[in-house]
């Protein structure tokens, strides 16, 4: 059974609703997809912090830099395994990292909500700790691992059995 037509003020409802939710899945991927370019971008910011060049840089900050390259590599191999052009390949990249910082922030502001209701100190600025940095620097790796396509992107359609040309049997 169909259902009636919609009436002109329930089409542009209909319109109104869909046009606002492709407006905030819109803003949503473009603040994901920001988000990730700002944790790439600042990497070697982190690492560098001090000014003082490669005599700045920690053994596990050396560690995660050969760990991104070969990560980024097998990225890159995969994206041409599955035929994930270049800009899909980065683009997918960058959204993984974008969820993981959109994933800390959420952390991190429950956890500050959590000490000021219980009137802890909300003090994070002063406290600077390596495992922290450490922990950080691993889930950019592991975003960088998860990042890499599975599978091709192209979709194709299932095939039926019943369309497919079967071989003929020839007598000899």
């Amino acid at each position: 059974m169909q259902s009636p037509d919609l009436s002109l003020a329930g089409k542009l409802d209909n319109l109104l609703t869909k046009g606002l939710c492709s407006l905030l899945g819109g803003l949503a991927n473009t603040f994901i997809w920001l988000l990730g370019v700002l944790v790439l971008v600042g990497q070697p910011i982190q690492i560098f912090k001090y000014g003082e060049g490669l005599s700045d840089i920690s053994w596990a900050e050396w560690g995660f830099m050969l760990l991104f390259v070969l990560l980024l590599r097998r990225h890159i191999h995969y994206c041409r395994h599955f035929s994930t052009g270049i800009w899909a390949g980065l683009s997918r990249l960058v959204v993984f990292q974008g969820r993981l910082a959109c994933a800390g922030l959420s952390i991190l502001g429950f956890v500050v909500g959590l000490e000021s209701q219980f009137g802890a100190s909300t003090d994070l600025s002063s406290t600077v700790d390596p495992v922290m940095d450490v922990t950080g620097l691993g889930l950019v790796l592991l975003m960088l691992y998860l990042a890499a396509p599975t599978s091709s992107t192209t979709r194709s359609a299932p095939v039926d059995p019943s369309l497919v040309p079967v071989e003929k049997e020839v007598a000899v």
